[in-house]
């Protein structure tokens, strides 16, 4: 398998990298996902979910817009 990040068009002698990276061996694992439990709760009316983007109270979250500027 070919890792290069170049097009797949492109030989990997000629797109800048420097080899064929290896592919992970069988049984190798590449991440782990965590995801707890949400318990059930009643959920919005439809309207207000539409408003809020969810329809669980417990995802209704705040969102702040921040930036502008930038970092030193």
């Amino acid at each position: 398998m070919n890792l290069c990040n170049c097009d797949a068009k492109v030989p990997v002698s000629q797109c800048g990298c420097s080899k064929e990276l290896p592919a992970p061996g069988p049984g190798v694992q590449l991440a782990i996902a965590t995801v707890p439990m949400q318990p059930w709760e009643t959920p919005y009316e439809p309207s207000k979910a539409l408003k809020q983007g969810t329809i669980f109270p417990c995802l209704d979250l705040p969102f702040f817009i921040v930036g502008g500027e930038k970092n030193a």
